[in-house]
């Protein structure tokens, strides 16, 4: 019974570390994030979920504009990330594939902001291969669009598209924020669509169906069909295709994202996160006024 409360409460640490650190860098005190994570440390031994803590102060230091300490934070999950590494495998431990994605992204975003953005493509691009697992990858790549994407052609797009401006509203089944911004999807489509553009919604399977353990691909286009014909009905008939390749090619690792595609075919608007209606409206009146 002892062993099953040491287990329980440290199961209970590890489950507030993490959101604990979020909710404080979210506050915009970066201090008191830094205290949760050591005192974590102090008291757990050295593991991924640190490793994983350390990194989310990293990201959190370069959001704050404290590029010093972000430096010093993302040397430490690297050195950790490193050590980690000899004995476990970044496939099967989440938390550690959160630090090797952030560690990743914090480097790359630290050269850009200094002004060496092609060492920072460099980074990303040499970085992308060496990873086989979806997130690192998809987190690599997101970086890496936010740098270059932007007036090139669109990757993965259905050749029955060229010729007309297109919104992609890149989403998942489980994702909150998609729900929250799928009714200005659905305005923005009613309002444009007769002016010539198109939405189209693609997806991916993630292996999660609630009450099943381990889903079947079929299960699961069974839940994403569920919740879109549930949830997303003011879409209509909108096209949500299921394509692994086209959410990674996207980086979609933040759902939802969004990309508006130009007549001739060019991305001229890449956002990985949700967007106002009016922000967003103004975005498809630019592009729709675009030959």
């Amino acid at each position: 019974m002892r062993v099953l409360i040491v287990l329980f409460l440290a199961a209970a640490t590890y489950a507030s570390v993490i959101s604990d650190v979020r909710s404080k860098l979210s506050a915009g005190d970066l201090s008191s994030a830094e205290a949760v994570a050591e005192e974590y440390h102090r008291t757990t031994e050295f593991s991924s979920e640190y490793a994983a803590a350390v990194s989310w102060l990293a990201r959190g230091a370069l959001n704050l504009g404290r590029r010093e300490q972000a430096l010093l934070h993302l040397e430490e999950t690297k050195r950790l990330i490193a050590l980690l590494l000899k004995t476990k495998n970044v496939d099967d431990d989440n938390f550690l594939q959160t630090a090797v994605g952030a560690s990743i992204e914090v480097e790359a975003q630290l050269l850009a902001a200094s002004g060496q953005r092609d060492q920072a493509v460099a980074l990303l691009e040499s970085q992308l291969p060496r990873w086989k697992t979806w997130w690192i990858q998809g987190r690599i790549q997101k970086n890496l669009n936010l740098l270059t994407l932007e007036g090139q052609r669109a990757p993965e797009l259905d050749a029955s598209y060229r010729g007309k401006p297109v919104l992609l509203f890149l989403w998942a089944h489980w994702c909150g924020d998609c729900k929250a911004e799928a009714p200005v999807i659905a305005r923005l489509k009613k309002q444009y669509e007769p002016r010539g553009l198109i939405v189209v919604a693609p997806t991916r399977r993630y292996g999660d169906v609630p009450k099943i353990e381990k889903p079947t691909a079929e299960q699961e286009d069974q839940e994403i069909e569920r919740v879109w014909n549930s949830t997303y009905a003011e879409l209509g008939g909108t096209p949500h295709p299921i394509s692994d390749a086209m959410m990674l090619r996207y980086g979609v690792t933040s759902t939802p994202t969004l990309v508006l595609i130009d007549r001739k075919g060019f991305v001229r608007m890449y956002r990985p996160t949700r967007l106002t209606e009016t922000e967003l409206a103004r975005r498809i009146e630019g592009l729709l006024q675009t030959p």
